[in-house]
This record gives structure tokens, sequence and C-alpha cells, in this order.
């Protein structure tokens, strides 16, 4: 005779033939993840084999890399297959097997540590994003160990109060499955998992507030602006992710329906830790991008020379040691910042207005090219010599106006207007 794994709720009838299984979501959901987590984690390799360095946070994403890819190829065959798939009351006890008890019961355990690690790398990220800022690297440590301990939890009560009993053969699994610790509503099973799902909710909605509290003062450009805000989108949606797991979580706490409300709780743990996966990677395509267009002019460097130096918030590669180098750097004796140290080899432009008009057919002026042309002010020198010199002779005619001083060859020329102030006498 047909027995559920668990007695169906008053009103309720058990199906066992041709009961629909709910495993749809979390395999299309886990189908759209994946290859949007391996090309975040391409670019991210990329980025750093084009700068010749990995660090600490390269090795732990790789670690959290194929632990959650695991995860999630890990719940596709889970949640096609019974107890995971289908309502506790529409489950024949006589259709299980032990390996597919042991599965369950493996996912339960191993779902606190990976979380803690994919939390772990988006923190981690975070702080050498805001490395300056120490109250938010303080927060986010306190943070990794307060999640950590809670997660730590979970896995023990998971392994505690669903393993079998009382030996290691199906009908052990069943009973464990079955006990009021594991699966009853309110027990203590679910409760902590309500309490790690309140824990992961206000931790993540606690990075996107400083995040967008700290956005502003970052030394970014415009186009490294819009990732940042493509970051806070996606933490936007890990957030709605982690509320939508602890409101199923309370679902599951106050019904008897394990297995059914498992697939969206699973649905909303993969799409957080596909999330956790890509927000470290997103950086990357910008540098990729920044790699092969960014043309660095300066003294030291050959004009056109694609340049992988990235100094922003957002780089990776903060250090003023670099293990290489864009171009080769040449004899600073030989820089020239250090042959022309002389104010008078400035060099002055002239106005853009007389080079766009003059061709350059044209016979160059007498004047210094380089100099910057003063505008056309009469200098309180030349505007006393010359009334002085009309009084002496006596001439009835009008006083002419002045002729415009000769424009400067050098900024500490006798002819500058910087001397003749200096020297003008104050009535």
């Amino acid at each position: 005779m047909a027995t559920p794994l668990r007695s169906p709720p008053p009103g309720v009838a058990s199906i066992f033939e041709h009961s629909g299984s709910l495993a749809l979501p979390a395999i299309a959901t886990a189908g759209v993840c994946l290859p949007l987590i391996f090309l975040c984690a391409f670019a991210r390799t990329f980025s750093r084999v084009l700068v010749h360095k990995w660090t600490f946070q390269d090795y732990l994403f790789c670690f959290t890399l194929v632990v959650g890819v695991a995860f999630i190829t890990y719940s596709i065959p889970l949640t096609v297959a019974q107890p995971f798939g289908y309502h506790v009351w529409d489950i024949d006890t006589r259709r299980l097997t032990k390996p597919w008890m042991l599965r369950f019961l493996t996912f339960a355990i191993f779902t606190g540590p990976v979380l803690w690690f994919s939390k772990t790398m988006v923190i981690a990220h975070l702080i050498h994003v805001f490395t300056s800022v120490r109250w938010f690297k303080n927060t986010g440590y306190i943070i990794i160990v307060a999640t950590g301990m809670i997660y730590g939890l979970y896995t023990c009560t998971t392994s505690i109060a669903c393993s079998p009993k009382p030996d290691d053969d199906l009908d052990s699994y069943i009973k464990g499955f079955r006990q009021r610790t594991c699966s009853g509503a309110g027990g203590a099973n679910l409760a902590v998992g309500l309490l790690m799902a309140l824990i992961n909710s206000l931790a993540d909605f606690y990075l996107l507030i400083a995040t967008f509290i700290l956005s502003p003062s970052m030394n970014v450009t415009v186009k490294e602006r819009r990732v940042i805000w493509l970051m806070h989108f996606v933490g936007v949606v890990a957030v709605v992710c982690s509320i939508l797991g602890l409101v199923y979580r309370i679902k599951a706490f106050q019904d008897v329906d394990l297995t059914g409300y498992q697939i969206p709780i699973v649905v909303a743990l993969i799409l957080e830790v596909s999330i956790s996966l890509m927000i470290p990677c997103m950086t990357s395509f910008y540098q990729i991008y920044r790699h092969y267009t960014y043309v660095e002019i300066n003294e030291r460097t050959t004009i056109g020379t694609p340049s992988s130096r990235y100094h922003s918030s957002l780089s990776y590669d903060k250090s003023p040691l670099r293990t290489h180098t864009s171009t080769p750097l040449p004899d600073p004796k030989t820089s020239w910042r250090k042959t022309h140290m002389s104010v008078e080899e400035l060099p002055f432009r002239k106005a853009s207005v007389d080079f766009y008009r003059k061709s350059p057919l044209a016979l160059q002026d007498a004047r210094d090219s380089r100099m910057k042309r003063l505008p056309p002010t009469p200098l309180p020198m030349a505007s006393r010599n010359n009334s002085v010199a009309e009084i002496t002779e006596g001439s009835s005619k009008r006083p002419k106006t002045p002729k415009s001083p000769k424009t400067p060859k050098t900024p500490n020329s006798a002819r500058s207007m910087r001397l003749t102030i200096l020297f003008e006498r104050r009535s």
C-alpha cells in the first residue's frame, strides 16, 4: 500500500500517480546562470592573465567558483527526482531509494558552507574596492565571522536533526526525515534555517546600502561609474533573492510541505550564488576593454601603445611595484623634465584663432611663435611718456591714443606688464 512521506494537511489528498513536478523553475534558473558564470569567470581569468598578476582574491574566487558551480550543477538532478521536486504528501515511500535520500541530506548540509564562501567572496571584493574606508573593512570582517557562525550552526543542526536513525538503511533515512525536528512545522532545522535566511538578508541589505553610500567618493571615470551602477543593480537583485528565500523559509516553517517549498528556496539559492560569483567579475570586462582601447601618452611612452595600467578604485593592480611595464622606460637623465628646468623654456603657444587663420605658407612673424599673445592693453609707462612728449612740443592737436606695446618675447621681459605694474608709483 502506498504511504506518503508525510501526511497531507486537512482537505488535501495525496496523488502518487501523474503528480506534476515542481522542478522546472530550478532547472531553468540553473540553465541560465551557469553560462553567465562561465562567461564572467573567463573574463576575470583573462584580465588577470593580461596584467600577469594573481592575488589572494583570485585564488579565493577560483575555489568559490568550483564550489558554486558544483552546488548549482548538483541541484539540477536533485530537483527532478523524488523526494525533492514534489509535494511531501505526493511522495510514495516505496519509490524512494537510499542514494536519493543521501543526496537530499548532503545538499542540505552543504548549503551553509556554499553560501558562506559566496558571501566571503563578495565581501572580499568590496573590501578591495573600498580599501581606504576603515569602518567598512571592519564591518566586512565582522559579517564574515558572523555569517560563518550562523551557516555553521545550520550545517550542524541539519546533520543532527535529519540524520538517519537508528541505522544506515533506507528506513532509517525515512524515519530521520519524518522527525519533527527535521521536517515538522516549527522544528529545529527549519528554525535555524529561518535564522540563517534572516542574517543573510540583513547582510546583503547592509552591503548594498554601504556601497550606495561609498560609491560617490570613488575615484572613477564616467565609464567606470557605469560598471558600478551595474554592480548596484545586481546587488539589488541579490537582496531580492535573499528576501524571497526568507519568505519561503517562513512558509516552510509554518507548513508541513518541506519538499514543495524547497524548489523556490533552491531557485533563490542558485540566483544568490550566481550573483555572488558575477559581482567580482564585472570590473574585469572594463579592464579588458580598457586594455585594448586606452592609449597612454606621456613623456616616457610611445604614442599609440596600448597600456594595461589601470589606476582607479576598481583596479586590482594598485601596488606601485608592478611586475611589468607597458613600454620600456628611458634613461631619466634624458627626460624632458630633467633638462628643461627654466621657466623661460616653457612651451607657450599662440592663440588658437591665429593658429587656424594663418596659413602654413605665410611669412613667419618676427616674434617667437611659442609665446602666448597678451591683450593689447596700453601700459601706464607708455601712456605717461606719450603725454609728456605732447605737452613739451606745445602741439594744439588732440592727443593721440598711445600705441599698444609690443608683445614681450618672454614673461620676464622689460616690456612685460608684470614689471610695469610692479614699478608703478602709488599716488
